[in-house]
C-alpha cells in the first residue's frame, strides 16, 4: 500500500467515532419511528370503531332497534346465543360471509357450529376461522393458542356499569344498565341519558399471558364491588393473582360467541384495569373492562357514533359499593366511568 492510500484509509479510531454516531442517531430516531407507527395503529383501531359505530347506526336504521349482544337460536344449541358482531357483517362489506352463516343457520341447514370449534370443514375454514380486519386492533396481539379461538375479535359491546349481566334475558325480569344484553334489541330511543354520553362499543385487548393485567382474566372473583377485582392484582409484581384464565380460552377469541366474557365489557374498574370473573367457566358473571396497548388509554365509540379516546386514569367513583340493581334513573356510584356506560342513570357527565 503507498503512503496516499494509506493516508486516505479509515484508522480503527475514526471507524469506531462513526459507528458510536451511528448507533446515537439510531437511537435517537427509533422513539419517534415507534411513535410514528403506534400513532398510526391508534388512528386505525379508531377507524375501525367509527365503521363500526357506523354499522350499529345503519343496523338500526333497517330494522329500528339495535343488535342484541347475542342473539340465541341459530346454531344447534338454541341456549348457544350469537354475538353482535355477526348481525352487523352486512353492514361492514361481509355480506357473503353473513348470507353463508345464515344459510348454514336456517331450520334446514345443519346449523352453526359452537362459536369455539375448529374444525375443518369448508364452512369452518373459510368462514367461521375467519379473522375479520375491521374486528382487530392492529395494536393487539393475537392468543399463542387459537385452539378455542377461531375468529378473533378487539372491540366489544357495553353492557354498562353493570357486573349481574350474564344470563339475565328479559323473561328473569332484569334489565342491565348498559345498552346492550342477550336477547334484548334496544332502539337509540331507550338511551335517554344521550347518544353522546353513552358508550356503545370500546376497545378490550387479548393476547399475552394469561396473567397480564391486559389481556388476562382472573377467576372466581366472587364478589360485587370493582374493588374486590382491583385486590386480584398484585401491587408488587403487577400481575393477575391466581386462579386466571386459561390461555386457550382468550379474552380476544370467539369473534362469534355472544356471552358477555367474549362480546362485551362493563364500566365498572377503570380502563386497562384488571378483568375479573365468577366463577371459573363462561357462563358466569364477568367484570371485564375495555382496554387497549395504545399508551394511557382505551378508544370508545359512543351511542352517536363519535370515537374518543378515554384515559386511563378517568373516575371511576366508589370502587366498593356493590351491585347497582336494575336500570332505573340512578346515578352511576362508579364515577365518570360507569355514568358513560349507564343509558338511563340521569347523570350529567363532563369529562
Amino acid at each position: 500500500m503507498s503512503k496516499r492510500d494509506a493516508k486516505s484509509a479509515f484508522t480503527l479510531v475514526e471507524l469506531l467515532v462513526v459507528i458510536a454516531i451511528i448507533g446515537v442517531m439510531v437511537g435517537l430516531l427509533l422513539p419517534a419511528v415507534q411513535a410514528a407507527r403506534e400513532a398510526a395503529r391508534r388512528m386505525s383501531c379508531g377507524n375501525n370503531l367509527k365503521q363500526l359505530g357506523l354499522a350499529m347506526h345503519n343496523y338500526e336504521s333497517t330494522y329500528k332497534k339495535l343488535p342484541a349482544l347475542g342473539s340465541a337460536g341459530m346454531g344447534a344449541d338454541v341456549n348457544m346465543p350469537y354475538a353482535w358482531t355477526l348481525a352487523v357483517l352486512p353492514f361492514i362489506e361481509q355480506n357473503a360471509m353473513y348470507d353463508r352463516m345464515m344459510a348454514q343457520a336456517l331450520p334446514s341447514g345443519p346449523g352453526l357450529p359452537y362459536p369455539w370449534v375448529t374444525g375443518t370443514s369448508a364452512f369452518e375454514v373459510e368462514v367461521w376461522r375467519k379473522d375479520i380486519p375491521s374486528l382487530m386492533c392492529p395494536s393487539d396481539m393475537p392468543p399463542g393458542n387459537r385452539g378455542e379461538s377461531p375468529s378473533l375479535l378487539s372491540y366489544k359491546a357495553c353492557v354498562g356499569d353493570d357486573y349481574h349481566q350474564n344470563h339475565f334475558r328479559p323473561n328473569d325480569n332484569r334489565d342491565n344498565r348498559g345498552i346492550f344484553q342477550i336477547q334484548r334489541w334496544r332502539g337509540l330511543n331507550e338511551i335517554v341519558d344521550g347518544l353522546s354520553n353513552t358508550i356503545m362499543l370500546g376497545a378490550v385487548a387479548g393476547g399475552g399471558a394469561p396473567d397480564d393485567v391486559i389481556g388476562g382474566v382472573a377467576l372466581v372473583m366472587q364478589s360485587w364491588n370493582p374493588a374486590a377485582c382491583e385486590a386480584r392484582l398484585d401491587p408488587i409484581t403487577r400481575r393477575l393473582t391466581a386462579p386466571v384464565r386459561a390461555d386457550f380460552r382468550p379474552t380476544s377469541g370467539r369473534a362469534f360467541d355472544g356471552r358477555p366474557y367474549f362480546a362485551g365489557f362493563a364500566t365498572l374498574v377503570a380502563p386497562n384495569g384488571p378483568s375479573c370473573h365468577w366463577g371459573e367457566i363462561d357462563g358466569n358473571e364477568h367484570m371485564g373492562t375495555a382496554a387497549s396497548r395504545h399508551p394511557g388509554g382505551v378508544q370508545v365509540t359512543y351511542a352517536d357514533g363519535s370515537v374518543s379516546f378515554i384515559s386511563e386514569s378517568i373516575d371511576a367513583g366508589n370502587q366498593t359499593i356493590d351491585d347497582v340493581e336494575g336500570p332505573g334513573s340512578r346515578i352511576s356510584p362508579y364515577g365518570i366511568w360507569g355514568a358513560l356506560g349507564s343509558r338511563t342513570g340521569g347523570e350529567t357527565v363532563s369529562q
